[in-house]
Formats: structure tokens, C-alpha cells, sequence
């Protein structure tokens, strides 16, 4: 299941590729800017080189100047052409990175999203291993083998038979139009080269049983044994997600939970990406959104807090940490300041600079003091008020 500290990791890494985006974006508007007033050989006398110099670097200075206003309104001596130009490049900045900001978002969103169509899709995969037996069945029997015939344990096996009876997870599935239909010379080869020939299901195919081995069923094997750690289908599933290091926990423990519940004797229950539901991705969303929206008042309150660094010295990975957890501080009035903290505090071990925990710790300390006194940081509910 979906915690909050994976949605706020996905907005971090989001928010990162935003970030990194945008600044990409200045440069290119930059050198276009420069090329825009650059001497031309076959056009200008070279002569008048040093005015052409002045009005490049005139560009690029009126477009740093006026990024946050997106808008040249006192060009002061500049000519008018090169006003025009400037003014032409802020609009299409402004255009690019809002839309880079859908895209991301939007990418963001459904790749949060494509965890359940992951997790659906691994739990038909025991159904189309017991097709591809009985395909190799079938074909052995119809070349009437003399020798002794292979052993089959998913054809028949009892969760594979629940799997398939299962109304709730081929309704699932035929919704989100989840199939391995595309797939399948991946699993013959999986089924061939990975699972066949796997130690850790070799007892099953009437190889010996191992005795450190659990005489557990041949498909909670599968993907506590195979699917999750062997490197041909984890390449397949990680070229289905980004950041499938953060994905893989999460979908295997909802994978297992729900074939270690059939086992236990209990119908099948699909388990929920969240725990609150829409109200969970909402939170991602928002969470997203006023970093973006307030990303000019947040570079302000970092830069006051960090003395003599400039803000754009301090590692992009931080500066984003900061920026979430200032928001949440600031727009989720149900979450205390200590939680919102130290989650910002974790995600910094996990994926900033050894330093970066008591740098981080130590901003958020000051400024969510300051933000509760200015009246910016308001907690509601009970045992909030006042909560550090």
C-alpha cells in the first residue's frame, strides 16, 4: 500500500525533473537570445562587432532580470528590438514550463497510478504460466515422448484456479485493459530460462527439495523467490516504471499479502493502493502544484535561512525537500510540523548528500517557527495547536 512518504518522494523526483527542466529551458532561451543578436558574417560589417556584443549580452541581461515578471516593462536604453525579442522569450518560457509543469504532473499522476495496473497485471501472471504449460503439455503429449513426461505444478494448482475465479480481478482487469497478450514471447522465455531452471523452484518440478526452503505453494514462490529478483523480468518491469526501486517494495507486498491471504483460506481481496484513496492522490497533487505556484515566495524564506549561501549553491535535491515540506507545513493544516519534518528529514537520507539531514532539519526548524508566528503556518484538530 501507497504511504505518504512515497507520494512525497514522488513529488520530490517530480518536482526535481520540473526543476531541472526549467533551467535547461533558460539556457536554451539564452543562447537563442545571443544567436538572435549575434554579428552575421554575410550581413553585418565587422565593424560594428562590439554593438552587436553590447546588444547581446543587453538580452541576456534583460532576460535574467525580468524571469519572475515575464515581462521587459522598463527597457530603460535598450533599442526597441531588442525589447521585442527579450519580451518574445519570456512568453515563450513562460508557455514551455507551464507546460513542462502539466507533463510532469501528469506523469506523475499516472505513474502513481500504474502501480495498481502493475500489481493487477503480476497477479495474472500465474494464469498465463498454467497456459503456457499446458501448451508445452500438449505438444509433449502429441510427440508421445517415451521418456518421463515433465511436471506441470501450475496447471491445476489450487490459487491459480482462485486467481482465475476471480470476478473482482478479471473485472479489474478488463477495466484498465490488463493483459499479457503483448508479452508473450517474454513468457516463454521467463518461463524457459527463469522459472524452470530456478533453484528456489526447483522441488516443485521434481527436482530435490531444498531443506531451507518453506513448503510453501509454487505461486507465492514465484514472486517472493523469482519475479522480484531475477534480472530478466525485473528489466521488464523496471522499463514499466521510472523509479521502480521505489515501486518494487510496494507492489510486492501487495502482490504477496494478497496470495499469502488465498492461502490462508480467504477470498481474494484486492488490496488498495492507498489508504485514503482519491484523497491521497489529491494530497500528491497539491502537494506539486504549490511548490510550482509558490515557488517565488519559497525561494525568498530559503534564501533568508541560509545566510551566506546562494540559493542556487544549495543542492537541487534539498532545495526541493525544503520546498515540500514548507507547503505542507503551510497548506495541510491535519499534519503536525514534527511529522512534516522529520519525513523531510528521511527523504534526505534516502536520496541527498550525507550532510543533508542536519541542513534540512535545521531550515525547517527556523522557518516553521517563523511561518507559525507570521501566521502563515496554521494547525487545526486536535493536539495540532501549537504542535512542533
Amino acid at each position: 500500500m501507497l504511504n505518504r512518504r512515497i507520494l512525497r518522494v514522488k513529488a520530490m523526483q517530480a518536482l526535481y525533473g520540473y526543476f531541472t527542466a526549467v533551467e535547461s529551458l533558460k539556457e536554451v532561451k539564452r543562447n537563442e537570445l545571443e544567436e538572435m543578436h549575434a554579428l552575421d558574417p554575410a550581413k553585418h560589417d565587422f565593424a560594428d562587432k562590439a554593438l552587436f556584443e553590447a546588444r547581446k549580452k543587453q538580452a541576456v541581461k534583460l532576460f535574467n532580470q525580468n524571469l519572475l515578471a515575464g515581462r521587459v516593462e522598463k527597457p530603460e536604453d535598450a533599442e526597441a528590438e531588442v525589447v521585442a525579442n527579450v519580451n518574445n522569450a519570456l512568453s515563450d518560457f513562460e508557455n514551455q514550463i507551464h507546460k513542462e509543469a502539466r507533463v510532469r504532473k501528469n506523469d506523475m499522476m499516472k505513474e502513481a497510478e500504474r502501480l495498481q495496473d502493475t500489481y493487477i497485471k503480476l497477479l495474472l501472471l500465474p494464469i498465463e504460466i498454467e497456459q503456457r504449460e499446458k501448451l508445452d503439455s500438449e505438444k509433449e503429449d502429441k510427440a508421445f515422448i517415451a521418456k518421463e513426461k515433465k511436471q506441470y505444478p501450475f496447471i491445476g494448482n489450487a490459487i491459480v484456479q482462485l486467481l482465475k475465479e476471480s470476478e473482482s480481478l478479471q473485472k479489474e482487469a478488463a477495466r484498465s485493459s490488463i493483459s499479457w497478450d503483448t508479452e508473450q514471447q517474454d513468457l516463454k522465455s521467463w518461463y524457459r530460462d527463469q522459472i524452470r531452471t530456478s533453484e528456489a523452484l526447483a522441488h516443485f518440478f521434481g527436482g530435490e527439495k531444498q531443506e531451507d526452503l518453506p513448503d510453501n505453494d509454487i505461486v507465492l514462490e514465484l514472486f517472493k523467490r523469482v519475479v522480484f529478483k531475477n534480472e530478466a523480468i525485473s528489466s521488464y518491469l523496471e522499463s514499466n516504471h521510472l523509479h521502480w526501486a521505489e515501486n518494487q517494495p510496494i507492489i510486492k507486498s501487495m502482490v504477496v499479502k494478497t496470495i499469502k491471504s488465498i492461502q490462508d483460506g480467504e477470498d481474494l481481496q484486492l488490496a488498495e493502493l492507498t489508504k485514503n484513496g482519491e484523497e491521497d492522490f489529491k494530497f500528491l497533487e497539491r502537494l506539486f502544484m504549490d511548490v510550482i505556484n509558490q515557488n517565488e515566495f519559497l525561494e525568498e524564506v530559503i534564501q533568508s535561512k541560509t545566510m551566506n549561501w546562494d540559493v542556487d549553491r544549495i543542492a537541487l535535491t534539498d532545495r526541493v525537500i525544503l520546498k515540500l515540506a514548507l507547503v505542507e507545513m503551510m497548506n495541510s493544516p491535519s499534519i503536525p510540523i514534527k511529522v512534516t519534518i522529520n519525513e523531510a528529514i528521511e527523504i534526505s537520507k534516502m536520496y541527498s548528500t550525507p550532510k543533508s539531514k542536519q541542513f534540512v532539519n535545521g531550515v525547517l526548524d527556523v522557518l516553521s517557527n517563523e511561518l507559525t508566528s507570521s501566521g502563515k503556518i496554521r494547525k487545526s484538530g486536535r493536539g495540532l495547536i501549537d504542535n512542533k
